[in-house]
């Protein structure tokens, strides 16, 4: 009887931890949600739409390539997000005012 509990008792450990390592509380996917709630009152644009000293700042080395980025404006504010990919198609989010000042979190 008591090998039985224990076998018992040694599977429902196995079975926890089997359930716990298939739902793994990463941040990739709080990143995820994360970047899909700053676009919720944006709308797609064109780059040709952007103010033009928002034009100047991404003429910056560090945004290189921002031409083929994808570009949103806010509905609600003057606040803009150009979401660049790099070479291995990682996405990052930059945020400016109108003004093309960097908007900080």
């Amino acid at each position: 009887m008591k090998k039985i509990i224990l076998i018992l008792a040694g599977a429902l450990c196995l079975s926890a931890a089997a359930v716990q390592a298939q739902n793994p509380a990463t941040p990739d996917s709080t990143a995820t949600e994360q970047s899909e709630n700053y676009r919720q009152d944006m709308v797609k644009i064109q780059a040709t739409e952007i103010p033009a000293p928002l034009q100047t700042t991404l003429q910056a080395p560090q945004y290189k390539g921002w031409e083929s980025a994808t570009i949103y404006r806010s509905k609600n504010s003057d606040m803009f997000v150009v979401e660049m990919k790099d070479a291995q198609n990682k996405v990052t989010a930059h945020k400016f005012d109108a003004n093309g000042k960097p908007v900080k979190e």
